[in-house]
């Protein structure tokens, strides 16, 4: 799925967990989960680049799963200038990203073709085109 791709590049950049897991919401402290993509302030996009860009290995680095979804963006000032303006709240986005993490870690076509299925990354989809 390359529009998973393209959000890389553009959060250029954001493994836990499919929904239900116990422990702390995905995304970082202080980021509101219920505020729309499209109103976060530079400082909670450096802060998502960040969280995100950590989980994926740091900026600049590539994902081992020929098939990735999403790879970590160059650098912070790049994931901040491209990040998506979207509807989804973080929340959704956030929780799609993990996801998708977590499905190309396994680096299976199911498990990569079943989280583009999941209610989250459904309302998310207008972040990675």
């Amino acid at each position: 799925m390359t529009r998973f791709a393209t959000m890389a590049a553009m959060l250029a950049a954001l493994a836990a967990g499919c929904g239900g897991s116990s422990g702390p919401p995905n995304g970082p402290a202080g980021v509101d989960r219920n505020q729309p993509v499209s109103a976060v302030s530079d400082t909670d996009k450096a802060a998502l680049c960040d969280w995100y860009s950590a989980m994926v290995g740091g900026y600049g680095t590539s994902p081992s799963c020929a098939d990735y979804l999403i790879s970590a963006p160059p650098d912070q000032s790049i994931c901040v200038s491209a990040f998506p303006s979207c509807a989804a709240t973080v929340g959704q986005l956030a929780d799609c990203i993990v996801a998708a993490i977590a499905a190309q870690n396994t680096c299976t076509d199911q498990s990569l073709m079943s989280v583009q299925m999941r209610s989250d990354c459904l309302a998310a989809a207008g972040c990675f085109s």
